[in-house]
């Protein structure tokens, strides 16, 4: 009796294999790209919330001033005065958070350019909403450094 060859898979099989792999590969690397692209608009809302806390506090510590500088033992009638220092940490803290909101539109705004280019944007999700909300946000802190300036006596 003669050996017979151990059986080869066959050909056709093996690739039928291959291009399922290289498909679900693909399919990997397109939702690891969604992914890393909702974590970007993620990160951005941290920010902005951080920016606005950061503007909300510097606004807290401004009038706060108002409230230390109203001592008893002076009439109730005569001119407050607030704490340059306090008046001054709290035009820095808003304006790092004007600056934190703005910078970090601008950064996703390029980053969604650069994913536009490789990929499609992920379903309902546009890189102009998020942007549009640190514009907002932006506005809103230099809205409150007006207000600052204005009624800093």
């Amino acid at each position: 009796m003669a050996e017979e060859p151990p059986e080869q898979p066959q050909q056709p099989e093996q690739i039928r294999l291959m291009h399922q792999l290289v498909a679900m590969s693909a399919q990997r690397t397109r939702m690891s790209a969604e992914r890393c692209y909702q974590n970007t608009e993620r990160t951005l809302s941290n920010w902005i919330r951080t920016a606005l806390a950061l503007m909300v506090f510097g606004m807290a510590i401004d009038r706060f001033s108002l409230l230390i500088s109203r001592l008893p033992g002076k009439p109730p009638g005569s001119l407050v005065h607030s704490n340059d220092l306090s008046s001054w940490c709290g035009l820095a803290l808003v304006s790092f958070g004007v600056l934190m909101s703005v910078v970090t539109g601008l950064r996703f705004v390029r980053y969604a350019w650069a994913y536009e280019r490789s990929y499609k944007l992920p379903a309902r999700h546009g890189p102009y909403l998020a942007t549009f909300f640190a514009l907002a946000v932006s506005v809103f802190g230099l809205a409150l450094l007006a207000v600052m300036f204005t009624f800093t006596t």
